[in-house]
């Protein structure tokens, strides 16, 4: 459960314990908060974890063109967000469209080591209709017929966002890149490569397609070289390995669920050379 700062009255506490994720947004907004529409994930990568308690959770995220919609999925099988995504200074704000024409928004706030406001969009809105019942924001208030739909403009929509944001604790963040290795000595060659020479590196994979895939996919290399390539889900289970002496090849993945996997290209010495994420449709 995300942690409060502050001390809210009883009834509202209960109703965090009861589970955010069941509940509809107490405001709705009329429109997405004004800015350009992103893809999350050339933001902050195509995966992360973040740090609950004693638990370690992982998430994914996808960009679908068609919609200019983002994904984010929990474990690989909760999808927890699908809208898009504008971008306000520090903030992120998650635009999730509703059946009544109408959107839930919430924010993220990405540090390098800390991320704010997973999964906390009914809390966020809880937040909101607390300042909105104190006389905050009444002035953006589009109607008042039902559930409370706010209209701000681009300063005003910051300004509140920013106040949630610093009302909820930070998680701690953990990259999936050393979380999901297999094996010791995978861990220990990626830490001995964290340096400036590894960092600079010309990637090995030059295309990946089709990624999403169904049940195969071509694999073309920046160079020829002895590898071997490996397939994980994000649970780190190995799915299938293969060998490779040309600069090409077909790999058969077939009866995959839809999800997440990781594609990595090792040496003969185990020596990681590259990844890359694969979307199975």
């Amino acid at each position: 459960m995300i942690r409060i700062k502050t001390i809210l009255t009883f009834t509202f506490f209960t109703a965090v314990l009861i589970g955010c994720g069941e509940l509809e947004p107490d405001v709705n907004f009329a429109e997405p908060i004004k800015g350009r529409i992103i893809n999350l994930s050339n933001k902050v990568g195509d995966s992360f974890q973040v740090v609950r308690e004693n638990d370690t959770i992982s998430y994914s995220l996808y960009f679908d063109k068609l919609t200019d919609f983002n994904y984010l999925v929990k474990s690989d099988t909760d999808t927890v967000f699908v809208g898009t995504v504008t971008k306000k200074n520090e903030l992120f704000l998650l635009n999730r469209p509703l059946e009544n024409g109408k959107f839930a928004i919430h924010a993220l706030k990405f540090t390098d080591s800390s991320v704010t406001g997973l999964e906390t969009e009914w809390l966020q809105s809880n937040i909101i209709k607390n300042e909105l019942d104190s006389g905050k924001y009444v002035n953006l208030i589009a109607d008042t017929v039902g559930v409370k739909t706010l209209q701000p403009k681009k300063k005003d929509g910051k300004e509140i966002f920013r106040s949630v944001i610093d009302k909820l604790e930070p998680e701690k963040l953990v990259s999936y890149e050393l979380e999901y290795l297999t094996t010791e000595l995978e861990k220990d060659t990626i830490l001995k490569n964290i340096d400036t020479h590894t960092i600079e590196k010309i990637r090995l994979i030059k295309k990946v397609y089709p990624n999403p895939f169904i049940d195969n996919i071509t694999i073309e290399l920046t160079e020829k070289a002895p590898c071997v390539f490996k397939v994980f889900d994000l649970n780190g289970n190995h799915i299938k390995t293969s060998k490779l002496n040309t600069d090409n090849m077909k790999m058969e993945l077939p009866n995959l669920k839809s999800g997440y996997y990781i594609l990595r290209i090792l040496s003969a010495n185990t020596e990681v050379l590259d990844e890359i994420k694969l979307v199975k449709k």
